[in-house]
């Protein structure tokens, strides 16, 4: 499904992006994030410290806690930045989810065809973006712990992506068994 954007201006343009496919395990992965408990913790202390951990690991400008369900993007934990739901087709995250035993990393999203007329990437407020999966104990990714920053990276240090895994799974084991 392509998403179509339209600006009112001067100038008419239009912005053509193409949101994540779906995972094969939707619908059950849907049940996962509705049993897991995590969309009634927006906003706990301790989600929002594990993203300013996240935030400082990799010196970006934001951290946050995503869940993935539906046509939504909800963010229930933040480094600073608003909490609340967003359209799923907008999310970076909801490509992450599509291989939840990888971090997802973008190095520059504006050179790559998939994110470049993404909006967030078109206004340059993310450039970089990294997300780990949270992955509950039956093995479904319900969102993602992710990282932005609006300036690109050259590289990315292996061991700073590891910690952001293990962090991921910090919010996991808060998930209702």
């Amino acid at each position: 499904m392509k998403r179509i954007e339209f600006q009112r201006g001067a100038n008419l343009s239009v912005t053509i992006y193409n949101p994540a496919p779906l995972p094969s395990n939707e619908a059950a992965r849907n049940q996962a994030v509705y049993a897991s408990g995590l969309l009634e913790n927006s906003d706990d202390t301790a989600l929002n410290r594990l993203s300013v951990l996240a935030k400082d690991l990799f010196r970006a400008d934001w951290a946050g806690i995503t869940l993935i369900y539906d046509d939504v993007q909800c963010v229930i934990a933040s480094s600073g930045g608003r909490l609340g739901h967003y359209d799923r087709a907008r999310s970076m995250s909801a490509y992450a989810i599509l291989a939840p035993s990888e971090v997802f990393c973008l190095a520059d999203a504006k050179e790559d065809g998939r994110f470049s007329a993404n909006p967030f990437v078109r206004v340059g407020l993310i450039r970089f973006f990294v997300a780990a999966p949270v992955i509950d104990a039956q093995g479904y990714a319900l969102g993602t712990l992710c990282v932005s920053s609006s300036l690109p990276r050259h590289a990315i240090d292996p061991e700073a992506l590891a910690k952001l895994q293990n962090l991921a799974a910090q919010i996991a084991h808060r998930a209702a068994a």
